[in-house]
């Protein structure tokens, strides 16, 4: 009679830890892999709400800077851009005191850019009839959106009448630069009105009145 094999004999015992050793062994594998998946999964989102809490804090910044430069130059005038191109810069001015033929006078021009630079490069020119007295070219690093750069001018009218100054502003950074031209308009002394045509008149010096044209019919 043939005999039946025991699991339990030395030989299934062995098969059977050797099973559950397996087992375990890739268990202890996936839940070690989950573990590790899980982890960076976390760490990737935790990245992620740390960036958008950073940009939201930048855009925050760069919005309260922008107020806090357009309640400084609320008073200013602002200068008009002469070029197509729309580099990221304002300016507005104020000119100090009236300005009178011969006399220096200064005018005050502030920078305001809408975006961070490494650095911020201004050149002013005269024109016929206006002479550039004090520095012609001011430069600024860093730049920070949103804030106020100022730099004084101090010129001197030859002749009564309006003339333009011409102010460029470049912004520059490790990528690219920009430029953007403005002009500002100055009246030096009392520019005469302009005088109306004298109305014509008859022999005896009495002003010729002008009637309506009317048609005829024959």
């Amino acid at each position: 009679m043939p005999m039946k094999h025991n699991l339990l004999d030395g030989s299934g015992f062995a098969r059977i830890s050797r099973t559950t050793a397996v087992a375990l062994l890739a268990g202890l594998l996936a839940a070690g892999c989950g573990s590790k998946d899980e982890g960076a999964a976390a760490e990737g989102g935790t990245d992620k709400a740390a960036a958008k809490t950073a940009k939201q804090d930048a855009d925050a910044k760069r919005a309260a800077a922008t107020a806090a430069a357009d309640d400084k130059t609320a008073n200013l005038a602002t200068a008009v851009a002469d070029s197509k191109t729309s580099a990221p810069i304002d300016l507005k001015y104020d000119v100090l005191a009236k300005p009178d033929i011969g006399q220096p006078f200064e005018i005050e021009l502030v920078f305001v850019p809408q975006v961070a630079a490494d650095t911020l490069e201004v050149e002013v020119n005269d024109a016929p009839g206006l002479t550039l007295v004090g520095e012609r070219a001011a430069s600024f690093a860093p730049v920070t959106g949103g804030e106020t750069y100022t730099h004084k001018v101090l010129l001197r009218g030859d002749n009564a009448g309006l003339f333009y100054v011409s102010v460029i502003a470049k912004v520059s950074t490790k990528v690219q630069s920009e430029s953007r031209a403005f002009s500002i308009p100055v009246v030096i002394g009392t520019v005469p009105a302009a005088q109306k045509t004298a109305p014509a008149v008859d022999a005896s010096g009495q002003a010729i009145q002008s009637m309506p044209a009317t048609e005829q019919k024959n």
